[in-house]
């Protein structure tokens, strides 16, 4: 039996995957940190616009919003089994990190010329029958290509070093080469802000990503490149010294791990951070991915929280121009995103992923999610035939506070997947989101 205490992690996060082998009941309080660091400043004063960049948005100028319809691919999920398991809900985009068996270049590549595409094939396939399109996240150097072959790290000696230069593009020529037209969106590194996930420097980490997208973008001219994606509240500012240091044009989307901590507002301050630098740098016509997030090692407490922390993530993300975002895990360790239990059913935050989508699938974003002086948040949504509806919770109650509804609105939805009346003109609302609506959800 694995053990969480013996293992280290990308930031406490490694043993996300090894703990899953731990009984549900050991891990509940593995690892737990429920301090939250103070958050950076960051300073983009001095940052170089793009020579003939996609725009020429100023610091000051407002984000459009409003008017967002969510497709399917907005909802993307991490299923680490992918062989064993098969996810309870709907979802429009996977991603190979961490994903087991055989997916990591340590593994698909351990010789120089020696490739198993295999699992990564069965990988493609898996997702292809569920309709979800596929993120392949580089990472995880092989001891023998690596440029420091003794780097320790969790994942395994040399792993989080730079690597030797020719062996990166022979094994990103030969992975794209292998999925073209099968997989579209080649994600550049995985964390490189995180030590055990990337022990080198940023000059490296520049020519690394100079020469994946010519390689890719020869292979295959209509995949699209995602940025090296950092992680929680300092990803910002990693990303800013990336582009500073050279990192411009080597990427079509802007990645980043939505990781902001125990209140599911948080995430609002880490997307805005990086429209900032996008801005600066004449980024802000590009997509923004959140490729990566959970409630990770916050201490959020019990299952309800933990679902409208889910579903809130979603939401506010939608409402902030976010294009996708990548729920960390399905079937990882409570503490990264746990959606079922031991047995396999799902948990109250997976009902919560389903019930999530089913609310904004199809929907047009007509009013940005906004807190009033209350604390009740309210994000505004229509649908074709007249369909209209707004998405309420209050994050500062400790219990449920009566709201008056609109005329119009008749029912409300719960993230349970319950349907309710209304009654005498108001709504119950508190921390678990509620949809209040106008009548039935159209069908698709």
């Amino acid at each position: 039996m694995l053990s969480c205490l013996g293992f280290p992690k990308l930031k406490l996060r490694t043993f996300r995957i090894l703990c899953v082998a731990v009984p549900l009941i050991a891990l509940t309080g593995c690892g737990q940190n429920t301090e939250t660091p103070a958050r950076p400043k960051l300073d983009t004063g001095n940052a170089q616009s793009t020579p003939g960049g996609s725009n020429s948005a100023t610091a000051t100028d407002p984000i459009t919003i409003a008017g967002r319809t969510a497709s399917s691919t907005f909802f993307g999920l991490t299923v680490f089994d992918y062989l064993k398991t098969t996810p309870q809900m709907t979802f429009g985009t996977a991603r190979t990190w961490d994903a087991w068996p055989a997916l990591a270049w340590a593994e698909t590549n351990p010789a120089a010329g020696q490739y198993n595409f295999a699992p990564l094939n069965t990988f493609i396939a898996t997702n292809q029958s569920r309709n979800t399109q596929i993120v392949y996240t580089f990472g995880r150097t092989p001891q023998w290509a690596s440029t420091n072959p003794q780097a320790t790290g969790p994942y395994g000696a040399g792993q989080c070093a730079p690597p030797i230069l020719s062996a990166w593009d022979q094994y990103v020529t030969a992975v794209v080469t292998n999925a073209a037209g099968r997989i579209k969106y080649w994600e550049l590194w995985n964390e490189p802000d995180e030590k055990n996930s990337y022990c080198g420097d940023m000059p490296s980490m520049v020519i690394m990503a100079q020469h994946a997208y010519a390689i890719i973008k020869s292979i295959d001219p209509s995949a699209t490149v995602l940025s090296p994606a950092a992680g929680g509240e300092t990803g910002a500012i990693w990303f800013d010294s990336f582009l500073k240091a050279g990192g411009l044009n080597t990427f079509d989307v802007v990645a980043f791990h939505g990781y902001g901590g125990g209140q599911a507002e948080q995430i609002n301050a880490i997307v805005d951070d990086y429209r900032l630098v996008m801005i600066h740098h004449n980024l802000s016509a590009l997509p923004l991915w959140d490729t990566e997030c959970s409630w990770g090692q916050s201490n959020i407490g019990d299952d309800a929280h933990r679902a409208a922390f889910l579903s809130k993530y979603f939401f506010l993300q939608w409402s902030r121009g976010v294009d996708r975002v990548l729920w960390y895990a399905y079937d990882g360790a409570p503490q990264w995103g746990r959606l079922i239990d031991a047995t396999g059913t799902l948990l109250p935050s997976g009902i919560a992923y389903g019930e999530s989508y089913k609310w904004i699938v199809g929907a047009t974003l007509t009013q940005p999610c906004t807190q009033d002086l209350s604390g009740t948040w309210t994000c505004s949504i229509t649908r074709p035939g007249g369909y209209q509806a707004e998405i309420l919770w209050n994050s500062t109650v400790s219990a449920t506070t009566n709201v008056k509804a609109s005329s119009q609105m008749i029912d409300y939805r719960d993230l349970g997947g319950g349907v309710h009346p209304i009654v005498n003109g108001t709504v119950p609302v508190q921390n678990l989101p509620i949809l209040v609506e106008t009548g039935p959800i159209p069908p698709q």
